[in-house]
This record gives C-alpha cells, sequence and structure tokens, in this order.
C-alpha cells in the first residue's frame, strides 16, 4: 500500500504539472494577444526618440538645396 507520504509526492507532481500547463498557457496568451496591440505603441516611442535625435544632431544650416558644379575644374574668379 502507498504510504502517507507517497501520496503527498504524487499529488505535488500532479500540482507542479497543472501549474506547469497554467503557466504556459498564460505565456501563449500574452505572446499571442499582449505583444501585437502592444508592439504600434513601443514601436512608435522608438520611432520618435530615434527622430529627436536625429533632428537634435542636425543644424539649422543643413535646410537648403546642395549646388553642386558639374565642372569642378572651372574657378568662379575665370
Amino acid at each position: 500500500m502507498l504510504n502517507k507520504s507517497d501520496k503527498d509526492a504524487d499529488k505535488s507532481k500532479v500540482k507542479g504539472a497543472v501549474a506547469y500547463l497554467a503557466g504556459s498557457a498564460v505565456l501563449c496568451a500574452v505572446a499571442l494577444i499582449v505583444i501585437p496591440k502592444a508592439s504600434p505603441y513601443i514601436s512608435g516611442a522608438i520611432n520618435k526618440k530615434i527622430a529627436k535625435i536625429d533632428n537634435a544632431k542636425k543644424s539649422d544650416d543643413d535646410w537648403g538645396p546642395v549646388i553642386e558644379k558639374k565642372n569642378p575644374n572651372i574657378d568662379e574668379e575665370e
């Protein structure tokens, strides 16, 4: 016959398996539901921070068009 400690061991194994399955179900739900809904907000926030950093690096002199000469050997004085 099974001792009381053997019954407790069997119950703890069952509880562990149930806890593992429940935890797996919660992680699956998070991966399938929460992350796709939150990703546009997270990516938007990252994009805004990157844009602020890039805009801070630019100086005010860089707003005009760049005019390039076709022949760089010709001087303006001639």
